[in-house]
């Protein structure tokens, strides 16, 4: 008799004893980003998919070679003019901070379609900056391989985190001109389970003294510094897990604009904001159509194989792609505003599409087949995110890596963690 992979109290046991506290997530409220704890759903599966080890190495050589890519792109993109930026979609109060952040990215996410019974090996996607999937990769996946007697698909992911995460803080003081350990450095994310219960794990391979907030504690004074409101401690290094593009549009609770106050004070380096602007250079769905427009020359001979090889074919226009594609809005995210055309017709479209992701220009991709996966005896699109981290040296190593998986054709933010092992 097959253990429920969704509520077993088996499965209640494993995941509190992990300290997960999002293993059940809640939808959130479109508008007020509220939890709707009353709808809450599960997320973490009971369940441990076993992967050979030739897999993992593969996906993980594969993404450093990718990542080899977006770096260089990275550089290309923040010396680009305006105009350039904003015909790619991207906002354009975001701009000038972009090409002003020269600390480069921390870290990244890649997703991928890798599917080995179509011979499919095509990244769809990356996700350098407010990242999500992170402890599922890093350490999730060895304490699920363990209890499921199974071998943990990478034994260092911890580590490699570790290591780079304070690196990426002590380049940040010295920036500033200080030491790290006399920065106030800090934590912070949205007052949810997942996003907060996440910085709070990041922040514990930090190896000094930090503080870990809900985002709604920041405030600014006089354009002087940043600072944790319950406290009136101020604010040297932030981690913020939190997009770029709803950072320009927020408000404080008298209807003002906090965007100008915030880019006040990294221009004057009163802050650094780790992983903030410089990743976001990264973060626009088109940037895939950017590196093809571009062409292969610009890129190292090695890059252009990779773009050869993983790269799926992305365009700004639907006519240049054909009748057959997946189409995104340029700052989507988790499968929102997402739709797939076959032939000419729609043939399935994301769950959740709210009207901010419905207003924005679209990037149009390579239609690609996900592979589907055995999980609990229900068959599941797969798709495999996949970690990068800066080394210290601008250059990007494999971190952990993982699977989501739904019951629908696009992974969403509530599709499934499926925990995997070798």
């Amino acid at each position: 008799m097959r253990t429920d992979i969704y509520n077993s109290p088996q499965r209640r046991r494993l995941f509190q004893s992990m300290k997960m506290g999002w293993y059940d997530v809640c939808p959130i409220e479109e508008g007020t980003g509220i939890p709707l704890s009353e709808q809450t759903v599960p997320y973490a599966l009971y369940h441990c998919h076993k992967v050979p080890q030739q897999t993992i190495d593969e996906i993980r050589q594969a993404s450093v070679a990718v990542g080899k890519v977006l770096m260089q792109s990275w550089d290309i993109i923040r010396n680009l003019d305006e105009e350039t930026l904003l015909d790619y979609g991207f906002p354009e109060e975001s701009i000038k901070l972009v090409k002003f952040d020269s600390l480069p990215p921390f870290c990244m996410r890649l997703d991928w379609c890798w599917n080995e019974a179509k011979g499919i090996k095509q990244v769809i996607e990356t996700n350098p900056q407010t990242p999500s999937f992170w402890f599922e990769c890093t350490e999730g996946n060895t304490k699920v391989a363990e209890h499921f007697n199974l071998k943990a698909p990478i034994f260092n992911t911890q580590q490699i985190l570790s290591l780079s995460l304070n690196q990426q803080i002590e380049r940040a003081a010295k920036y500033l001109k200080k030491s790290h350990t006399d920065c106030n450095v800090t934590f912070t994310a949205l007052n949810n389970a997942e996003d907060l219960g996440t910085m709070r794990w990041l922040s514990s391979h930090y190896h000094h003294q930090s503080t870990v907030l809900p985002i709604e504690f920041l405030r600014i004074k006089d354009g002087k510094y940043l600072f944790d409101s319950r406290t009136g401690k101020s604010i040297d290094v932030l981690f913020m897990w939190y997009p770029v593009e709803w950072a320009i549009n927020d408000i404080d609770e008298d209807g003002n604009r906090l965007w100008q106050g915030l880019e006040e004070l990294i221009f004057k380096k009163k802050i650094v904001i780790v992983n903030f602007a410089s990743a976001f250079a990264l973060q626009p769905k088109s940037i895939f159509a950017l590196i093809y427009d571009l062409g292969l020359q610009y890129l190292s001979s090695e890059n252009a194989e990779t773009v050869i090889n993983y790269f799926p074919r992305t365009s700004l226009s639907q006519q240049d792609i054909g009748d057959t594609y997946f189409a995104k809005p340029i700052l989507g995210r988790e499968g929102e505003g997402g739709f797939a055309v076959k032939s000419g017709k729609m043939v399935y479209s994301s769950e959740n599409s709210n009207d901010w992701y419905r207003r924005q220009q679209l990037v149009y991709q390579q239609l690609l087949e996900l592979p589907k996966l055995d999980v609990g005896g229900e068959w599941m699109t797969a798709v495999w995110g996949s970690w990068l981290y800066n080394d210290g040296n601008d250059k990007l190593v494999s971190g952990g890596l993982g699977i989501r998986v739904s019951q629908s054709e696009i992974t969403d933010n509530l599709a499934y963690w499926c925990p995997v092992g070798c």
